[in-house]
């Protein structure tokens, strides 16, 4: 195996970090479901979960990239898998470039995240009932993202 140069020490040393995540993630139990890119989608059970991934019990092959929506959650989030071992994997969220500084280590302040439900709530005012709809539900989800970041992370 060819090193680069300035790098050799970089990956033993990380392997031997025992977290490497942003944020930590809290043990749960709930089902789920997996939305792929071709249309099909798969049940499948969420063992832990934090803002930046989750670890996956799934049966069959898993495609690198899909959506995931968690029982009990209205926000489906879109992922990557990091890892896979049997029937488990570990996923990132695919976080929007706004969102990101948020949970990485250098924090951008959440009330300006606010901004985004106001601008969705103002569109919603004058928008078709079906857009206004999805506009509102917008809304709720920026909401709901904000009071996740303001949560204690466990």
């Amino acid at each position: 195996m060819k090193m680069i140069p300035g790098l050799e020490g970089d990956i033993d040393d990380r392997r031997r970090l025992p977290e490497r995540r942003f944020t930590s993630r809290r043990k749960v139990f709930r089902g789920g479901k997996t939305f792929w890119p071709n249309g099909d989608s798969a049940d499948c059970v969420v063992h832990n979960f934090s803002a930046t991934g989750a670890k996956l019990e799934l049966v069959g092959s898993v495609p690198n990239t899909f959506d995931l929506l968690i029982e009990g959650d209205s926000i489906r989030r879109q992922c990557s898998v990091m890892w896979r071992k049997k029937n488990l994997v570990g996923v990132r969220f695919q976080i929007t470039a706004e969102l990101a500084p948020a949970v990485g280590p250098t924090k951008k302040p959440i009330g300006s995240f606010k901004r985004y439900v106001e601008a969705c709530e103002s569109l919603a005012q004058s928008a078709s009932p079906s857009d206004r709809q999805m506009l509102l539900e917008m809304a709720e989800a920026w909401r709901k993202a904000i009071r996740l970041l303001r949560a204690p992370v466990r």
